[in-house]
Formats: C-alpha cells, sequence, structure tokens
C-alpha cells in the first residue's frame, strides 16, 4: 500500500513538473489538448478540454466536453464550466469574465424528486438524475459581463455582448447587446448592413499577419468604410 501511494505520488509530481511553464500552478487532466501558448494560470482543467493557442484562463474550472478557439480569455475567480451530457463551445476572441457559470445540465425537477437520488442512494451513473436542452455554443468575438450564468441549449452569435449579471436562456443574435435575466435583446452593436459585412468577413479567422496589416480596422468606431479599406 505504501508503496502504491509513493509511486502515485511521484507520478503527479512528474506530471505537474512536465507541464510548460506557462502553465502557472493549474491542475490539468490532458495537457496534450491544450495549445502550449496558451496561459492558464491557477486554474482547474478535467476531461476532453480542447484550448486553442495564445488563450488566457486565471483561476477558472472546466471539465467535461469542452472546446475553446484561440485568443480567447477567461477569467475568474468563481468561472466555471462543467458539462455532462452535451459540449459547450466558445469560438475565438472571447472575453469571459469572473463569477460567469455555464450550466449544460441541471437538476431533473420533472419527476418525483429534483435531488440526485440516483448517484447518491442507488449509486448508479448520475446522468438518470440530470436534463439538458443541448449544447451551449458561444461564436466568436463574444463578450460576457462578469456574474453571468449560461443556460443549456443556448447560442450566442458572433460578437454578442452580454450585460453583467444576465441568465442567458435564449439564442443571442450576432452583434447584439443583450441583458437582464432572463437575458433579452437592448439593441444591436451596430446597424445591421455593417452586421452583414462584419459576418462575411470573419475577421477572427485571418492569420495574424493580416489581422497585424489591418490595425487600422480595428481602432475607433466601426464603419462601412473600415470594411472597405480592408488589406487583403
Amino acid at each position: 500500500m505504501l508503496k502504491r501511494i509513493v509511486r502515485r505520488l511521484l507520478n503527479k509530481e512528474t506530471e505537474e513538473n512536465s507541464l510548460p511553464e506557462n502553465f502557472i500552478g493549474s491542475k490539468i487532466y490532458r495537457p496534450e489538448l491544450i495549445d502550449p501558448t496558451a496561459r492558464i494560470h491557477y486554474s482547474e482543467i478535467g476531461g476532453n478540454v480542447k484550448i486553442g493557442k495564445r488563450c488566457l484562463l486565471h483561476k477558472v474550472q472546466i471539465s467535461g466536453n469542452v472546446e475553446i478557439g484561440n485568443y480567447t480569455s477567461l477569467n475568474g475567480p468563481n468561472t466555471d464550466i462543467f458539462t455532462q451530457i452535451h459540449p459547450v463551445t466558445i469560438g475565438s476572441f472571447c472575453s469571459i469574465a469572473r463569477n460567469t457559470s455555464f450550466q449544460e445540465f441541471t437538476h431533473d425537477y420533472t419527476r418525483a424528486t429534483s435531488y440526485f437520488i440516483f448517484k447518491h442512494l442507488f449509486e448508479e451513473n448520475s446522468n438518470a438524475d440530470l436534463i439538458s436542452k443541448g449544447p451551449i455554443t458561444v461564436g466568436n468575438d463574444v463578450w460576457i459581463g462578469t456574474q453571468c450564468v449560461i443556460l443549456s441549449g443556448v447560442t450566442i452569435g458572433h460578437g454578442a455582448v452580454i450585460a453583467s449579471n444576465s441568465v442567458v436562456s435564449t439564442d443571442i443574435p450576432p452583434y447584439t447587446i443583450a441583458g437582464g435575466s432572463p437575458a433579452k435583446m437592448i439593441r444591436p452593436r451596430f446597424e445591421e448592413a455593417v452586421v452583414k459585412r462584419l459576418l462575411a468577413l470573419e475577421w477572427w479567422n485571418w492569420p495574424q499577419e493580416k489581422i497585424k496589416r489591418n490595425r487600422s480596422f480595428f481602432e475607433g468606431e466601426m464603419s462601412m468604410q473600415k470594411i472597405d479599406a480592408v488589406i487583403d
């Protein structure tokens, strides 16, 4: 028994020491799924979690089937993503503030009890106690303010902004500012013609060199003139 404990501790130490230097103070179950250029600070990452290049995660907890694009930032404390039935997908260039929770599953209140009775009493798979309305999908260039809750089955469109203290229970269209509990549309970010052009551009898929060539595109207020001036 003692030998097994020592071996387990040594293996754990080896795994921690083998993590890249930019994975500071973190517990990561499958580091091979995370791009080595990502920065993971004081976080716990378990399950099938894929994280793209140059992402920044600070004091967050993620578990389950999750995919995060490139250059996305998730800030804690108390920011968490837990999946059990369906995946959570977050695009590139997203900004997610502290105290935000992605709730892909919840208690099944249609039964005799909403308690996790199959898990805790019958010692069965906890999925029997859960319900989910489907995967959660967050587009690219989405900003989610502090203390938000994102519920199962929703899609947040590209370029959307979610105000602080919101509960997102239905889909949010692209380039829409939404807020409240439940979150509702407050106003569009841009006029419809600009939104259509931005969605067609898909600038979040540009190579880094093209983004840098078009620095002026990202400066000041968005306009059709800025879109027309994009350099290939």
